[in-house]
């Protein structure tokens, strides 16, 4: 009986491990895969400019010619396009008596000119400078002037390139 046990513990077992074995079939997938779908898109197009520029004194004359300063720029560009941008400059308040000039273009506060112009320019950071050059003629007071320039960024187009 002993024997007999022995034996059908054995053929049980064995089924029992054939079974477990036979329960993984051909139509069973231990594969997997993830499909990742992401996008970029168009992104911001900034321009930012010294805030301030200071001339500093000058004494009182019939022509009174301030040194040349620099003013900083920063055409920060996610746009996915790199065809260029052109900056426009324009004063916005009125004196006869003062010339403020940008590189070689005479501001004035009815028009805005074009002071920067980049046929190319790289994704993201650009930086540049401009030089200005602040004189007044025939000034009559002493006083503190303050001169406000309007700014304006424009980004090129292949046709604007290509013509």
């Amino acid at each position: 009986m002993n024997k007999l046990m022995k034996t059908g513990s054995v053929i049980c077992g064995g089924m029992m491990a054939f079974s477990f074995v036979s329960s993984v079939s051909a139509a069973d997938n231990t594969n997997g895969e993830t499909i990742v779908n992401s996008e970029i898109t168009q992104g911001e197009v900034t321009l930012e400019v010294d805030a301030t520029t200071n001339f500093g004194r000058k004494e009182l004359a019939p022509v009174v010619n301030f040194d040349d300063q620099v003013i900083n720029f920063k055409v920060t560009d996610y746009s996915g396009t790199t065809n260029g941008y052109t900056i426009t400059a324009k004063l916005g308040d009125a004196d006869t008596t003062r010339s403020l000039r940008i590189g070689t273009s005479e501001l004035s506060n009815t028009d805005a000119t074009e002071v920067v112009a980049e046929a190319t320019h790289n994704v993201g950071v650009n930086t540049g400078s401009v030089d200005a050059a602040l004189k007044y003629t025939g000034a009559t007071e002493t006083r503190a002037f303050t001169s406000v320039i309007n700014w304006e960024l424009t980004k090129a187009s292949t046709t604007d390139i290509a013509e």
